[in-house]
């Protein structure tokens, strides 16, 4: 599993970037080593004693220390380092998993999903900018959405492969034993990052606040990028969504435990293929239709859940497929418009804006599921995201088209990777 740089990077190519690239596929799979995503709704209800609407407020704390930290660790990576960033984020990964399986405290289990979210948040950023900036030095910054796409593909292909595995112990083990192998197996992740190499830096770094102040600046300024992340936020909410209810979903429908692993399973896969395919999609459809298509299709597809009808699940998971689909392409559309000196910052505030909606919508949506049901509290949620999404899109074309791409890129605002004098881009092997 590597990501080379091709041999005819030529003289700018630096070997420790290439370094970079081979170590980031490795770091990428084993920084979130989860075994536990097929079980974690049922072990808090099953083994620790939660309702399912307690369970859903594990999310909000999520998106609270979200909103907390996602700013500051991304002025963290564009002040300090982005492999700083990345080191502080898979250590907490692993203390985390640790605390989440061996506690029976309602507190302790909290913290423990605030450490998920901070480390989620000191990944998030700066991850893509480690790969942009390393592509750049060796001169492949224009091939970012395909290594990006396939990167996430190898981490989602990685954790169905757990999941299935966490499921089908729990046959024979207890339900926390899945977040304890969690550790272990994300330990060797730390000593990856170790090795990485910060990516040298064309612009000055300014000082620890004003990276953030020059980040918000910029992001409510441009409008292009402000109204995209409004896109991406509606995408992330639904697929978040998506994430909790699988299970219950599920389990509702008579499936057994292990079933439920494959099923969860099946639903990263989706999300695996549809961030390989990333680029190829993008370049069928072009980014306008990327940017319509994958979120509407993802929040209408939460109609899907109608309790009792495992058939409908496949289209009920169509937000993993959406989601992963866009994401590389409104990465690299931040990245490409935004200064080396406060990009992960800027990547950041996206998923701070995520983390505010987030924090809203998750307690009205417990409270709905517990008092109306499923399928009366999903559809209202489809129907807000949708009228949201078409504001969105409509304004961020407007920006888009009025707002000329500095590089030149054609089309869509993106770099034209078909273009006869592009370098070739090297293979991935499949996990």
């Amino acid at each position: 599993m590597s990501l080379n740089a091709p041999s005819g990077a030529g003289p700018s190519a630096h070997p420790r970037m290439q370094r970079n690239l081979r170590l980031l596929p490795w770091w990428w799979v084993l920084r979130w080593a989860w075994f536990g995503e097929g079980i974690w709704v049922i072990y808090l209800t099953d083994e620790r004693g939660l309702t399912l609407g307690e369970a859903l407020i594990f999310e909000a704390v999520f998106s609270a220390v979200v909103i907390a930290t996602e700013l500051p660790t991304g002025m963290i990576a564009d002040r300090f380092g982005r492999r700083v960033s990345l080191l502080i984020g898979t250590t907490s990964v692993v203390f985390a998993f640790l605390a989440f399986g061996t506690s029976s405290s309602l507190w302790v289990l909290l913290s423990a999903y605030a450490f998920f979210a901070a480390a989620e948040t000191s990944f998030s950023g700066a991850d893509s900018a480690m790969l942009y900036d390393s592509l750049k030095v060796v001169g492949r910054e224009r091939d970012f959405t395909k290594y990006y796409g396939r990167l996430n593909a190898l981490v989602m292909g990685g954790i169905g492969a757990f999941t299935i595995v966490g499921s089908l112990l729990v046959n024979w083990f207890p339900l926390w034993v899945p977040f304890l192998l969690s550790a272990v197996a994300t330990t060797p992740a730390i000593l990856l990052a170790w090795l990485f190499t910060e990516p040298p830096r064309t612009e000055e770094r300014h000082a620890y606040f004003e990276t953030g102040r020059r980040a918000v600046a910029l992001t409510v300024r441009t409008p292009a990028l402000f109204w995209l992340m409004v896109l991406m936020t509606a995408t992330t909410t639904a697929i978040a969504t998506m994430g909790v209810f699988q299970q219950p979903f599920l389990r509702d429908a008579g499936i057994p435990l292990w079933g439920i692993g494959i099923g969860v399973a099946a639903q990263t896969g989706l999300g695996a293929i549809g961030s390989w395919m990333s680029e190829r999609v993008g370049a069928r459809l072009g980014l306008s239709r990327v940017f319509w298509l994958m979120p509407v299709g993802s929040a209408i597809a939460l109609v899907a859940a109608v309790p009792g009808t495992a058939w409908l699940f496949p289209l009920f998971i169509f937000p993993s497929l959406g989601w992963n689909v866009m994401y590389p392409h409104f990465t690299e559309y931040l990245a490409r418009r935004t200064p080396e000196a406060v990009r992960a910052s800027v990547i950041s505030v996206s998923n701070l804006i995520s983390g505010l909606l987030s924090v809203i919508v998750t307690p009205v949506v417990a409270l709905g599921v517990d008092r109306l049901g499923f399928r009366p509290t999903l559809t209202a949620l489809a129907a807000s995201l949708v009228a949201v999404i078409a504001i969105a899109y409509l304004a961020w074309l407007r920006a888009d088209r009025a707002t000329p791409f500095e590089d030149g890129a054609p089309g869509d605002g993106r770099p034209d990777i078909d273009a006869p004098d592009a370098p070739a881009i090297p293979s991935m092997p499949a996990v």
